[in-house]
């Protein structure tokens, strides 16, 4: 199984994709939603679940990333984490399968809440 990872903060994206892959998963981390639609090219995702930080720099926020998966690819799995639910009425999506996460939160909680939604 494979994590699109976006989360702008260095230290957070790089423990949770060495958590990750020790937990089993391929893992493509991206910096930024700017970054990560490159990986939307296709009509096929690269990826099975993705994770996405809402607040971020550039054009392309976490919302917005996500809005943009669940168009292409609508039963692909939605986490978001943000450290600021207060954005959480932003983030509403069609369709089901969307999980929140609010920082701080342990590697194992990412990985349990990846689990249940791949379940």
């Amino acid at each position: 199984m494979s994590v699109l990872l976006v989360e702008d903060e260095w230290l957070i994206r790089t423990i949770m994709s060495e958590e990750l892959v020790e937990a089993g998963f391929e893992v493509k981390s991206f910096e930024t939603g700017d970054d990560a639609m490159s990986e939307l090219s296709s009509d096929v995702p690269a990826f099975d679940v993705l994770v996405t930080d809402i607040h971020m720099p550039g054009q392309t926020d976490g919302i917005a990333l996500a809005k943009s998966v669940r168009a292409r690819y609508p039963d692909v799995p939605i986490i978001y984490t943000t450290g600021r639910p207060d954005a959480l009425s932003r983030a509403h999506l069609p369709g089901g399968n969307v999980v929140t996460l609010v920082k701080p939160y342990k590697p194992s909680r990412l990985i349990e809440a990846i689990r249940h939604v791949l379940n």
